[in-house]
């Protein structure tokens, strides 16, 4: 059976490894090292009872840095790919018909919802949490998330006005503003 750190077990850990973990964040990114470094401690107390032996401690901090560091990059990479392709998408003359139509319908489909469906469709669409991290989120099995993430974007779909704009005989993807096919697409991943 595992030993589950204690607290002073775990402020001896900090103190034996923090500098070596921030010095370690630091030279892979500029920005929100410290933020970092503090996730990295927040795992490490959240999952203390998996801690491996005492030698091998450091290294498993470096380890769920390392990931933090992935997940900090890919989320990186995604919001400029978002950025490049609204930047890269002509703006609709102000006159033009449905051009501004897709964020306030989207907008009032979501508010037409239940709490907990807007909430985890937000969760998902806006901070870009993986099913796996809405798990945790909700504190909920993967399985359970991933079926409530179903629920919520079948409820989405299932409104009269997303069917009606997705449906129109002018096209979604042709008349949406940048923020409601964006977000569209993200409920349908």
């Amino acid at each position: 059976m595992a030993h589950q750190v204690d607290a002073h077990e775990f402020e001896y850990l900090y103190g034996a490894t923090a500098r070596d973990v921030l010095a370690y964040v630091r030279r892979r990114t500029a920005a929100d090292a410290e933020d970092l470094c503090a996730e990295v401690y927040a795992v490490a107390w959240r999952r203390r009872a998996d801690l491996p032996a005492p030698m091998l401690r450091r290294a498993w901090l470096f380890g769920v840095a390392r990931t933090l560091l992935k997940e900090q990059g890919r989320r990186r990479g995604r919001d400029q790919a978002l950025v490049e392709e609204l930047t890269a998408r002509p703006e609709q003359p102000a006159g033009e018909a449905g051009g501004d139509r897709a964020g306030p319908v989207v907008l009032a489909a979501l508010e037409r919802l239940s709490p907990g469906d807007r909430e985890i469709l937000r969760l998902v669409a806006w901070e870009g949490l993986t099913p796996a991290e809405l798990a945790v989120a909700l504190g909920v099995r993967p399985g359970t998330a991933r079926v409530r993430l179903h629920r919520a974007r079948q409820a989405l779909a299932a409104d009269p006005e997303v069917r009606a704009l997705v449906e129109g005989p002018s096209g979604f993807s042709n008349q949406a503003s940048a923020y409601g096919l964006s977000l569209y697409r993200s409920m349908g991943e």
